[in-house]
């Protein structure tokens, strides 16, 4: 037979063993690590603070022997559908136009005349462009970013070539994307791709 005193000395005991318990398992609360969010399941490209997904397949060449598909996202047999620059990265020595609305051929940021890519006429065997005519300007979303967005019509020297071009522009980031030969099922897709861009 145990004595009260007994029972209570079990009691506080029992108290004791479990606020040891329930504070050891705080402390390994406390101090386990959030775990890292899940790594993009699919082709991703890395340009500069942006992490924009791609479509299965795709790829991002961010500098080329001869730099003509430089910052070139390729897929199936385009080699260039749109191009992703940070002009962070420009060589400072180099003269640059800026992106712009207010200018011809504004996605363009070298100073002399673009050429123009289609799927059909890649960076290298495209004619040059003859002109462009503002469709489109305003605000358009890359992830959690407004960017300056701008859709032109541009005619070449081959009007076999003449197509839309679009244009969105982070000037804080410094980053440009341009989209050749627009058409909506790629503007759809490239859409939903920005849409789920995230910047670090």
């Amino acid at each position: 037979m145990h004595s009260a005193s007994g029972e209570r000395g079990e009691r506080v005991s029992f108290r004791h063993l479990v606020l040891v318990v329930a504070v050891a398992l705080g402390v390994a609360a406390c101090g386990t690590q959030p775990e890292n969010p899940p790594a993009p399941s699919g082709p991703q490209a890395n340009v500069g603070p942006l992490h924009l997904p791609l479509p299965p397949g795709a790829t991002y060449t961010a500098h080329s022997p001869d730099g003509l598909l430089d910052g070139c996202i390729a897929e199936g047999t385009v080699v260039c559908e749109a191009r992703i620059l940070d002009l962070r990265t420009a060589d400072p020595a180099a003269p640059i136009n800026p992106p712009s609305t207010k200018r011809p051929f504004g996605w363009y940021t070298g100073t002399d005349t673009p050429t123009c890519i289609t799927p059909a006429s890649p960076p290298g065997n495209a004619a040059e462009a003859t002109g462009s005519k503002l469709l489109d300007a305003g605000f358009a979303p890359i992830g959690p970013k407004k960017a300056e967005y701008a859709r032109w019509q541009v005619t070449c020297e081959n009007s076999a070539q003449n197509n839309q071009v679009r244009m969105w522009w982070l000037p804080t980031s410094r980053i440009l994307i341009v989209q050749y030969g627009s058409f909506p099922g790629w503007d759809a897709k490239l859409d939903t791709l920005l849409a789920g861009a995230t910047f670090s």
